[in-house]
């Protein structure tokens, strides 16, 4: 079942809106009523303000204004999650909610545009025609680790009555395994967050653990029949994209925007 799943890579196009390079899941695309873009560094559209940075903040701001008009989408309402690296999962139910510091965030409102942002870690989108819910995750090893993807599955059953066979995830663009060393004890942990040492490559120094095969194992084991897996890889591409493990600290970010309309 899972290795069908993982047929579906192929499932992305490029896209262009003006100024703002991206890509998108073309399976998301029969729905008129949500919007996304997972986004990479073309005209230096970097959307996260982190220190040290080599780019001010007003430039930040001005490409999130960028990318919300190039989607035509509203900037004013656009939120941006404060990551935390952390299996917290933040339900906002309503336009007056401050946004915690989370890595997943879902939603049923309209006209209201979420932003995660990442340079290696995986972007996942998922969303849930029936209900109509958004989803949006950011797994980095910790996160990983601590199954943020099902945590934020299990957020939208709860709280929207979704069923996992009802949602369809979308695995954006992130590290790939051969630039992703870890430590021994990173792999051990992330091989008990999965139950499968599939995810880890051993033959080399160090361990290499391949983060995008994480989630979809996670995300499986939630009861996810449509998982779509980007093949594009931060580090290895590192001229389309934001890279920590290539730039270090100086990195920019990318990232996935999602709006429900």
């Amino acid at each position: 079942m899972f290795f069908l799943k993982q047929l579906q890579k192929k499932t992305w196009e490029e896209v262009n809106f003006g100024p703002v390079r991206g890509w998108q899941c073309t399976e998301f695309l029969q729905y008129s009523n949500l919007k996304h873009l997972f986004t990479g560094k073309s005209n230096d559209l970097n959307l996260a303000k982190h220190e040290p940075t080599i780019f001010p903040e007003k430039s930040v701001d001005k490409n999130r204004e960028i990318l919300c008009k190039s989607l035509d989408i509203s900037y004013p309402a656009l939120r941006v999650l404060p990551l935390a690296h952390s299996d917290n999962v933040f339900v906002l139910e309503n336009e007056a909610q401050e946004l915690p510091k989370a890595d997943a965030i879902i939603t049923h409102l309209t006209n209201i545009p979420l932003l995660v942002t990442a340079a290696d870690c995986v972007p996942i989108l998922l969303y849930c025609p029936e209900k109509k819910i958004v989803g949006l995750v950011h797994a980095g090893w910790r996160s990983t680790a601590l199954a943020i993807v099902e945590k934020a599955v299990i957020a939208m059953q709860e709280n929207y009555l979704a069923r996992p066979s009802q949602i369809i995830a979308a695995i954006g663009p992130a590290v790939g395994q051969r630039n992703y060393e870890v430590s021994q004890e990173v792999a051990d942990l992330l091989v008990k967050a999965t139950e499968s040492d599939s995810i880890i490559n051993s033959n080399g120094l160090k361990p290499k653990a391949d983060l995008k095969l994480a989630n979809s194992l996670q995300l499986d084991r939630a009861g996810i029949m449509k998982i779509f897996v980007s093949e594009l890889d931060t580090a290895a591409q590192h001229s389309l994209f934001y890279s920590h493990r290539i730039q270090g600290k100086r990195a920019g970010r990318q990232g996935l925007i999602a709006c429900l309309v």
